[in-house]
């Protein structure tokens, strides 16, 4: 596998048990492979746990560490710029790799999503087709611009 990352889309969700719980995966990308990287809830702890303590140490107060502890979490994928592919694939037992010239298209869908109070929220459907089947995840944010970075023409 060649490691240099040339893309992290953080934040996908891949369901599993009937869609009503899922696991949260960061894409590391390299010219060959796309690691998909299971983002645990301990590792989460981990870096909510430093970020509140980092503020604390910068003499913020109650808000000021909670606003670090809330900005930490959507800033977890940045640590794999800092490590090797390979890294991220062993990091845990659920990471998994695929390799970049199996994936046939991406497509990337908004959909609107009632929150419950009468009002919608965002999210977006991204359907993976590679040579092993399909694979669909959803994000909060619009991921078509990281996608086609790394995939090109392959994104619609």
């Amino acid at each position: 596998m060649e490691d240099e990352i040339i893309g992290i889309v953080p934040s996908m969700k891949k369901s599993k048990m009937l869609g009503l719980s899922y696991d949260m995966f960061t894409l590391i990308a390299t010219p060959d492979t796309t690691v998909f990287a299971k983002v645990t809830s301990a590792m989460l702890n981990q870096v909510v746990k430093e970020s509140r303590e980092q503020a604390k140490a910068e003499g913020k107060g109650f808000f000021g560490q909670w606003g670090a502890q809330l900005s930490s979490t959507s800033k977890y994928a940045e640590r794999y710029a800092n490590m090797s592919a390979q890294a991220a694939l062993a990091e845990t037992p659920a990471n998994f790799a695929i390799p970049n010239s199996s994936i046939s298209s991406i497509r990337v869908k908004k959909k609107k999503v009632s929150d419950g109070d009468d009002g919608y929220s965002n999210v977006w459907e991204v359907t993976i087709q590679s040579d092993s089947g399909k694979m669909k995840l959803k994000t909060d944010f619009d991921p078509k611009g990281h996608f086609q970075a790394i995939y090109g023409n392959r994104v619609s």
